[in-house]
């Protein structure tokens, strides 16, 4: 990610769109399982509110700590690049536990009739 308005943006894009996906299917499908689906949402809401309190984090060294402007560039950009993609990874995993619980509450004849 580039800063931490994009990464906010793109957490609640991809959690908006799940939930949505979801809502709809538990309201359209029949004979799904309401209240697992509810479940997941709840942990799909959890895991996007967690990676964006996590983002919450600022440098923690200043310049002068740096011999040169270049050097607290470099490092900066390294601690942020590295904390997004580790945000991002425990977000993808609890999304796909999620989504596995989501595919658990759906009748298997519905799935079958989807591959179709």
């Amino acid at each position: 990610m580039a800063n931490k308005r994009e990464f906010k943006k793109y957490i609640n894009t991809v959690s908006d769109n799940i939930i949505s996906d979801m809502t709809y299917a538990c309201y359209s499908v029949k004979d799904a399982n309401k209240d697992l689906i509810e479940q997941a949402v709840i942990e799909v809401l959890k895991a996007g509110a967690t990676a964006i309190m996590k983002s919450n984090v600022k440098f923690d060294k200043t310049r002068r700590a740096f011999d040169n402007q270049h050097d607290y560039l470099k490092a900066k950009d390294s601690f942020f690049h590295n904390m997004y993609r580790t945000i991002n990874k425990e977000f993808a995993a609890a999304v796909n536990d999620a989504v596995k619980k989501f595919n658990s509450a759906v009748p298997a004849a519905v799935k079958e009739a989807q591959k179709a």
